[in-house]
């Protein structure tokens, strides 16, 4: 017999301590079990740790009960040896706290988004009730599981396998919808199916920063709200399933190294590592696809690297408060991270929190501090299905 709940409410104890857990979700948290929903799971190595093995049981049930997220599914990205995750088990203490942003009450009805393991789905159905619980992911196998673990519990909501960010017919309208995945704007669909002074929450995020943010329906055809200073990190909103990338293709940059330049720069590297410059830097040039370090010939550097083909590493030593930057490709990359740190300076090193997003189904706008700010950038905005 599986003490699990005893193991409960001691993560449920954790969550009230940490004050991620509002109270009227407690009851949920104490009384669904995680284990059901994750049989088994990867360890950071990639190893299996599967609870039905009587040897590893202990290990697998202390790590269920604890506040980590479990990834339970990778898949291989076409054409690479790159093995990237495509479902996970959320970490606790991010879904008590999205749960909390959502303020949902009984009678509301819910839509969410990324079935996943169907844990996250049996907690709405708890407090809310199977019927007021719509679920969908885009891996029918991820739902056929789900709804089985469900049924184990007697739950029975509605699940649905496709498209999260295409409408479901005859389920809407939805008081709530929750976004377990990441988007990189609000699409149309989810304004379309949500009703007047409904709420959205989810996870939007560039390739640089993830920040959580919560979106109030204003009008028919507008939703608006903050940023959170809580990164979700979450997996893409993807429209494959048998592909973990969102846009169906691997990244794949050309770095042409015949035409670099060298020049010295006053702007430390190591400021790139702040997350609020990050989420500001992507903003104004969401065309870059990754920033890291590496060591080469026994030099530390941090690199950055566009979608276009621009290029910069910085030598992170540097002498003197000077750095060297070696840059080239389509553009002066390293000039527009410059000119976005500093802007990030004069307007006080703002963090996420201090954002705000307007989204319609024709446009979406994020601004600084009030919607009527004089910093404003034009987000790309996924086209309105109905037109």
């Amino acid at each position: 017999m599986i003490d699990w709940k005893v193991r409960a409410r001691l993560l449920v104890q954790r969550l009230v301590d940490a004050g991620v857990l509002d109270e009227n979700w407690r009851d949920a948290f104490e009384n669904t079990p995680r284990h059901v929903f994750v049989p088994r799971f990867y360890r950071p190595d990639m190893t299996v740790l599967d609870g039905s093995d009587p040897r590893e049981r202990e290990e697998w049930l202390a790590a269920v009960y604890s506040d980590d997220s479990l990834t339970t599914q990778y898949a291989q990205v076409s054409g690479t040896d790159l093995m990237w995750p495509t479902s996970s088990s959320t970490k606790p203490s991010l879904m008590a706290r999205m749960l909390g942003l959502l303020d949902a009450h009984p009678g509301h009805r819910v839509l969410e988004i990324g079935t996943g393991t169907g844990y996250h789905t049996a907690l709405l159905c708890h407090r809310l009730g199977d019927r007021n619980a719509v679920s969908i992911d885009i891996d029918p196998d991820l739902v056929a599981a789900a709804r089985a673990r469900l049924a184990e519990l007697d739950r029975h909501p509605l699940l649905v396998s496709g498209d999260g960010g295409q409408p479901i017919p005859d389920a809407a309208p939805f008081d709530r919808i929750i976004a377990t995945c990441a988007v990189p704007a609000v699409p149309p669909a989810w304004i379309g199916q949500l009703r007047d002074g409904g709420v959205i929450v989810t996870d939007l995020r560039g390739e640089l920063a993830s920040n959580l943010t919560v979106l109030h329906k204003t009008s028919p055809a507008t939703v608006q709200g903050r940023f959170q200073a809580i990164p979700g990190h979450f997996m893409w909103l993807r429209p494959q399933a048998d592909n973990p990338l969102r846009d169906g293709n691997a990244i794949a940059v050309a770095v042409d190294r015949d035409h670099a330049t060298q020049r010295p720069t006053r702007l430390d590297p190591g400021v790139l590592d702040h997350p609020d410059l990050r989420f500001l830097l992507q903003l104004h040039d969401p065309a870059i696809g990754a920033i890291w370090r590496t060591v080469r010939s026994a030099t530390e550097l941090l690199c950055v690297h566009s979608q276009d083909g621009a290029w910069a590493e910085v030598d992170v030593t540097g002498q003197h408060g000077r750095y060297s930057v070696t840059q080239g490709g389509s553009r002066q990359i390293w000039t527009q991270i410059e000119h976005t740190a500093a802007l990030w300076s004069r307007l006080g090193q703002p963090r996420a929190d201090r954002f705000g997003l307007t989204a319609t189904i024709h446009y979406q706008l994020l601004w600084l501090d009030h919607p009527d700010s004089e910093h404003t950038w034009r987000l790309p905005s996924q086209p309105d299905p109905g037109r």
